[in-house]
């Protein structure tokens, strides 16, 4: 297909996007898009058998974005977290559901709060959220009387807690105390015996998150990969520690949702990158739901991408197919009927539905097995074709066969003949935790070995030029981006990073402070490891560029400073190297406008375009 019967990039990026999804109540439902063109609170009525009804706004920002909602178990008030301009400094709103403004419940912008689904108690009196406030090195439980507007601190300081969930009675909650991505211990608070109690005591380093209570109190449904490479669902006896397995696949249980009223359950499982989704009764049979196209949830950084109806028979579900953008999906929890609730993209898909891509798998210089998805142009230009190596994020995420974040872009180059490998290297989720720690301590280390092999797979293939790769990535997609351009420079023609860091060590020092004690076991002590982390970043090489490059970052990122970005960008101007540079002066680590996005897009796909048909 010659270049100018491709149509343009925003046919394929210019959709609605959808975020964290809740049931307001049974008939209700509550989530996040970007259809105003920036992220808002939206209601849509939905049928008795997932019918779409009427859809409407309930918060028109145009510079904050809401990230996560959480309704009053009476259905009478919603609460919600957003931020300004991309910031991450989550401020905590409440609104009536009948309609109003918006009422603020915290205003400290130099701090994070944050809300997750159980978080109100029973009688919607009281509600329990995060708060870095107190000391920005930490995360206290804020316990916040609502009418009273009194708030104390019921657990220790000195931690990080997060997602708490009141139990039925509303005099205990759980909680988890976050350590690392692979080590989470979770507990419940006593509130009159003022007592903390292990949930899953344990003394290897595991992963242990409560999901729902149970009708009576009495039990809590747990996620754990304690003694195990995978999460699988647990029902755990509060009082005795008892321990009985719902569901042990060979693959992570993703999320959960679950109605202590019906005692409906519904859970996904990712199945080598797709999402399998089981639902049922608990201590009962839990059927495969086959109603839903094969895909997956979709992958979100925040909120929660499934959600069951309060009266246990509809869920709604943020789904991927990888052959469109991702859409809000009911499904009858019988699994015998799904309905499309949304239709995101703007114009439809051009040249019509879009092949899925390939799983293939290759083998890294010390003979780990690697995964990867091969997206293959649909109409195959003559000859050999240039590709991309496409590097997710995370580290510790998957790609998948998804059309958010990266996904539209890889099926625009597929349709200018261009083809893309998304690989699975040490240190993605998916594959079990021990193969997910592989990237702890180790950013710049074996990781590289990985993408050298995929690199050379490319290279190998009789269908690639290997004269014309290119290589993406966002966030630590951009930092191995960086690092393959400077440190195996001899396989790109082009690259392009966005908001990636480019020095372990200043990245190290400007971490959000509550991630420090995280910090030199996930990278490395900036202080005692200097050498080792100047060693590992990309910034030590800088001289060996020789690809294009091209640099997107937001100013207001507190997960990748910009000075991340700046210090690359001046290192390689200097020395009379090929740089562009984009900066958004109102976005942070990701995209919150649908304007921001689609010019991003836009511009790294022309660049990668332009340099590898040349």
């Amino acid at each position: 297909m010659a270049a100018a019967e491709v149509p343009p990039i925003d046919r394929f990026v210019r959709h609605w996007r959808y975020g964290d999804v809740v049931w307001l109540r049974s008939g209700e439902l509550l989530y996040t898009s970007d259809i105003t063109g920036q992220f808002n609170l939206w209601q849509q009525k939905v049928g008795p058998r997932g019918e779409p009804g009427l859809a409407r706004p309930l918060t028109v920002y145009a510079d904050r974005s809401v990230r996560l909602i959480v309704p009053a178990p009476d259905g009478r008030t919603i609460f919600f977290a957003a931020d300004q301009d991309g910031d991450e400094m989550l401020q905590l709103y409440r609104l009536e559901a009948r309609g109003g403004d918006p009422v603020a419940l915290t205003a400290n912008r130099k701090a994070q709060h944050y809300i997750n689904p159980g978080c109100i108690d029973p009688a919607s009196r009281r509600i329990l959220f995060s708060d870095s406030s107190r000391d920005p090195d930490d995360v206290d439980i804020v316990l916040l009387d609502l009418n009273r507007g009194k708030s104390t601190l019921p657990l220790p300081q000195g931690s990080h807690w997060s997602d708490a969930l009141w139990d039925p009675a509303g005099r205990r909650f759980s909680v988890i105390q976050y350590h690392s991505n692979t080590h989470l211990q979770s507990f419940v608070h006593d509130l009159t015996k003022k007592s903390t109690v292990e949930i899953v005591p344990h003394e290897s380093e595991a992963w242990v998150t409560p999901e729902a209570w149970t009708r009576d109190g009495r039990s809590l449904l747990v996620r754990s990969d304690v003694d195990r490479e995978f999460k699988q669902l647990e029902l755990v006896d509060v009082a005795s520690g008892k321990r009985t397995v719902v569901a042990a696949p060979e693959g992570d249980v993703e999320n959960v949702a679950f109605s202590s009223k019906t005692g409906t359950l519904i859970y996904s499982v990712n199945d080598r990158g797709n999402s399998t989704l089981y639902a049922g009764h608990l201590g009962g049979r839990l059927r495969k739901v086959t109603a839903l196209a094969t895909g997956c949830r979709s992958n979100l950084i925040w909120g929660n991408p499934l959600a069951l109806a309060p009266d246990g028979r509809l869920a709604a579900v943020n789904w991927e197919t990888g052959t469109g953008p991702p859409e809000l999906r009911t499904f009858s929890t019988d699994g015998r009927h799904a309905t499309q609730l949304t239709v995101s993209m703007v114009g439809g898909v051009p040249d019509g539905p879009l092949p899925r891509p390939k799983p293939v798998r290759f083998r890294s210089s010390d003979g780990l097995g690697v995964t990867a998805f091969y997206y293959r142009p649909k109409r195959r230009p003559k000859g050999r074709m240039p590709a991309v190596l496409s590097i997710h994020g995370g580290p510790e995420s998957q790609s998948r066969p998804e059309w958010s974040f990266a996904g539209s872009l890889h099926a625009w180059l597929n349709a200018q003949g261009i083809a893309v490998l998304a690989p699975n290297i040490r240190g993605s989720t998916g594959f079990g935790k021990s193969y997910q720690k592989l990237i702890h301590h180790d950013w710049g280390g074996a990781e590289l070995e990985d993408l050298r092999a995929a690199a050379e797979w490319l290279r190998n293939r009789p269908e690639i030029d290997a004269s014309r790769l290119g290589v993406y990535g966002q966030s630590y997609g951009g930092f191995a981006t960086l690092s393959c351009l400077a440190r195996l420079p001899e396989y790109w023609k082009v690259g392009v990073d966005i908001f990636g860091p480019a020095n372990l060590i200043t990245m190290a020092r400007s971490l959000p402070p509550h991630w420090v004690r995280f910090t030199d076991e996930w990278i490395g002590n900036p202080d005692r490891e200097a050498d080792f982390l100047r060693e590992r970043s990309p910034i030590t090489y800088v001289d060996n560029v020789r690809a294009d490059l091209l640099v997107i970052q937001g100013a207001n990122d507190s997960r990748v400073n910009k000075a991340e970005s700046d210090q690359m960008v001046e290192r390689l101007r200097a020395s009379g190297r090929k740089v562009e540079y984009l900066v958004f002066d109102d976005e942070g680590h990701g995209f919150t406008r649908r304007s921001n996005e689609l010019k991003s897009m836009d511009v790294a796909g022309r660049f990668l375009v332009d340099r590898l048909q040349a």
